[in-house]
């Protein structure tokens, strides 16, 4: 049967056309699947940095950054400037490039074109002076390079200038471009804060970043030699406790600024590392310690301070065993763990600050400062915040209230204990001056009387210093108890008492109720002439009340007084004092009463 050439070329088209499909959607479906690989394998350039005569003296370097991570550690320098890596440069976010605890190296790069020449030297700074090892290479247009390698597990000397940041010099005076390479490898927080400054902007800012620096470290000293001092006088372990804690806080702090490499330490860097930790965990386990005390959380919460106590053997443990632990879990958990015990003290501290502790509410408002700055510092660490100078500003500020809002806590404290104590103590003088008053009288009773003699004795004696007693009597009393009844007898004595008490013109004259109706009085400094007329004093006093007494020869009520005074040879005790007194009332009364016997 013949072909019909029409349809025949027909099928063939229809063919043709359906291999055209076929070819076209196996070749958008291969379109599709390596678009996105060859857009991850396009790098992503950052922009070029241009400076001229009107540039910043400081550009903070952000999205001007690209990085690559390089996870096995094998990226060489001689690899990097052949361009072997450049398609794994991608441009890193509009923030401070902060990568958290991780150790593998990164490698970053910065290209900067200078417009026309330029008067002021120029320098790279890193802002964070805690990387294990820096190294920057820098190559221009030309074909001419530089590198320079530091860190802070190198010796300060390596330092390409003496500054507590990682700062490089490079050459941007002329006219050209220049590619900067860094690459940073540490096995704490990594993070790069970069920028470019100006040689007068370094200066200016090194010489007031010390200066504000050098104020913040001397307040810390003082307080730590102000409370050093007051535990020297007291003697109580709450400030030998809080004297240990703000040290550490205050070595941590030097170190982390970068200043403590630089003037104490600058060969030590392995040590300066370690004692990072060291220096964490021992303020860790002092502020335990001093909660502990000050908060009395052993009374108040016995619970929670199993809890604090529990952190304290925690950072003993963590002290102990910390040269032994991968850095890549002491690092975190000493950014971590601190939060946690910060923030049930204050959890603690709120439930005594409602019970209306004054000494909590003081804590309370000392740690919620400290808190802010420590997690804003944790975050800055972990990588989740990027300002390390914001960071660590808030943390000194952060420490430097705490420990002197705590100081005046504890001056608090010492006020508080000298209040109580002045409050025991006139209580103690109260109950003590009740125990030596006559309840009837209201003068001493015979123990005051027996101790103030003893002691004026010995005083006369080693100041050879006169000294009179009187030994009083109330005349014809047993007749006026048996005539008017035992209570206006004791009124009577009430009435003595306070006439013979008036008699006496010297606060260190002092009279007591001897017993029954009998009274003592001591006369310091005054030789028997004196006591005579003191005597004479108080007959007449007593005599001129004119209390009624018909048992009386005298009808009314009297005295009869026994002098004695130590200047008499054959006197050698307060007791042969006080026999020769007692003896002569007996004879005044022997004598007919209201009479004075010496």
């Amino acid at each position: 049967m013949p072909k019909d050439p029409e349809r025949s070329k027909s099928l063939t088209f229809s063919r043709i056309l359906s291999r055209l499909k076929s070819v076209w959607g196996i070749s958008l479906i291969l379109l599709l699947f390596f678009c996105p690989l060859l857009a991850q394998e396009a790098p992503e350039q950052s922009p070029v940095i241009r400076l001229d005569s009107h540039s910043a003296e400081k550009i903070q370097l952000k999205g001007e950054i690209s990085f690559f991570k390089d996870s096995s550690g094998d990226a060489t320098w001689e690899e990097i400037s052949n361009g072997d890596f450049d398609d794994k440069f991608k441009k890193h976010a509009e923030r401070v490039p902060g990568f958290g605890y991780d150790a593998s190296p990164y490698w970053f790069k910065i290209s900067v074109e200078v417009e026309e020449p330029l008067s002021s030297e120029r320098f790279l700074i890193l802002e964070y002076p805690h990387i294990d090892y820096v190294d920057l290479y820098w190559k221009d247009a030309k074909g001419q390079e530089g590198e320079f390698h530091t860190g802070d597990m190198l010796p300060f000397k390596e330092r390409p200038v003496a500054d507590r940041y990682f700062v490089f010099p490079l050459p941007l005076e002329d006219k050209g471009k220049i590619d900067i390479f860094l690459r940073a490898k540490s096995d704490g927080s990594l993070s790069i804060p970069l920028s470019l400054v100006t040689k007068g902007f370094l200066e200016s800012s090194s010489r007031m970043s010390l200066m504000l620096n050098g104020i913040y470290f001397g307040a810390l000293g003082v307080m730590i030699f102000y409370n050093f001092f007051l535990f020297l006088g007291i003697r109580e372990k709450t400030y030998i406790y809080y004297v240990i804690l703000i040290f550490s806080v205050t070595y941590f702090t030097i170190m982390t600024s970068g200043y403590g490499f630089w003037f104490l330490l600058p060969n030590s860097p392995k040590f300066i590392n370690a004692s990072f930790l060291l220096s964490t965990c021992v303020a860790m386990v002092f502020l335990g310690l001093f909660a502990e005390e000050y908060l009395q959380t052993k009374n108040s919460h016995p619970n929670l301070h199993k809890a604090v106590r529990g952190f304290s053997y925690l950072w003993g443990i963590f002290l102990i065993l910390t040269p032994f632990l991968p850095a890549q879990f002491v690092f975190p958990t000493s950014a971590i763990l601190p939060i946690f015990e910060i923030v049930l003290l204050i959890v603690i501290s709120i439930l005594q600050s409602v019970r209306r502790d004054r000494k909590a509410r003081i804590f309370l408002s000392a740690w919620v400062l400290s808190l802010i700055g420590i997690v804003i510092f944790s975050l800055n660490k972990l990588g989740f915040y990027d300002s390390d100078a914001i960071a660590s500003g808030t943390l000194k500020l952060g420490i430097l209230s705490n420990v002197i809002l705590l100081s005046l806590g504890l001056v608090d404290r010492i006020n508080t204990f000298r209040k109580e104590k002045e409050e025991y103590k006139e209580k103690a003088d109260k109950l003590l001056e009740l125990s030596l008053l006559d309840p009837l009288t209201g003068v001493a009773n015979r123990r005051f009387f027996d101790q103030e003699l003893e002691r004026e004795w010995n005083r006369s004696v080693r100041t050879e210093r006169p000294l009179s007693l009187l030994m009083i009597d109330v005349d014809f009393f047993k007749a006026y108890n048996d005539t008017y009844g035992h209570l206006k007898g004791d009124h009577v004595l009430e009435q003595v008492a306070q006439s013979l008490k008036d008699c006496l013109n010297r606060s260190s004259d002092m009279i007591a109720r001897y017993g029954g109706e009998e009274f003592g009085v001591i006369l310091p400094d005054t030789p028997v002439e004196g006591a005579i007329v003191v005597a004479l004093n108080m007959l007449q006093t007593v005599e001129d009340m004119g209390i009624p007494h018909s048992k009386s020869t005298f009808t009314r009520v009297t005295v009869s007084i026994g002098v004695s005074t130590n200047t008499d040879r054959d006197i050698h005790s307060y007791q042969e004092l006080l026999g020769l007194a007692d003896k002569n009332l007996y004879d005044a009364k022997a004598f007919g009463r209201n009479h004075i016997r010496h």
